[in-house]
């Protein structure tokens, strides 16, 4: 009894002292991703995930990085000068990323892709995609890809509206968490939204469901 009051004192002592003992044991050093979170806003509506954007029109940068110590990882940058290229976050869900990359410049040139990101093993799948130069023959990219609605489920997997130029086509399309993409409905859907673990869309009135790949 003696003994176990002695060393309660004894540890009390050293933190008052300001000597290394249990009570004042240090603080672990924060992690690059912890640091992320308090220097900016989180954007990511999961509370693992960490989704920032830095900078302006001009020069910036998507990162992300999933907590307690994932690494930090650049999702999408821009350093053109003049406001010509640009990123956003389209959606978010669990620890992926659908971001978006635009270029135009006073020449005609444009550009427009889609890409869900999984933060966690930065992990890359290319969704949507088009560039060319346009002139007063051509309003439009003559080939490629383009997006609309997009939805996704926490588990990465989802839908959204997809575009081929050359084909003249829009369906909505799904897409796996493992990246296997499968056409649910030719034209374009008036309504898109996630019901649990289901697509739902409405075309032309009618409302449509199936269940997420």
């Amino acid at each position: 009894m003696m003994r176990t009051a002695a060393a309660c004192l004894l540890t009390v002592s050293l933190a008052v002292c300001g000597l290394p003992g249990v009570a004042a044991a240090k603080k672990k050093p924060q992690s690059s991703c912890q640091k992320l979170a308090k220097a900016y806003k989180d954007r990511a509506s999961d509370r693992k995930l960490v989704l920032v954007v830095r900078g302006d029109d001009e020069t910036g940068r998507i990162s992300a990085c999933v907590l307690p110590t994932g690494k930090v990882r650049t999702l999408a940058s821009w350093d053109d000068g003049l406001g010509r290229d640009g990123a956003n976050i389209v959606a978010t869900a669990g620890t992926r990323v659908l971001v978006q990359d635009t270029h135009g410049d006073q020449y005609g040139g444009t550009s427009r892709a889609l890409t869900r990101i999984d933060v966690r093993d930065g992990r890359r799948l290319s969704m949507s995609s088009y560039g060319c130069m346009l002139d007063y023959s051509w309003q439009t990219c003559p080939s490629g890809t383009n997006f609309g609605e997009v939805v996704m489920a926490r588990s990465g997997a989802g839908a959204y509206e997809f575009s081929d130029f050359a084909a003249h086509t829009t369906t909505l399309r799904s897409f796996s968490a493992a990246g296997v993409f499968a056409t649910l409905a030719a034209g374009a859907v008036d309504a898109l939204r996630l019901e649990g673990t289901r697509i739902a869309w409405t075309q032309a009135g009618v409302q449509y469901t199936a269940a997420l790949p």
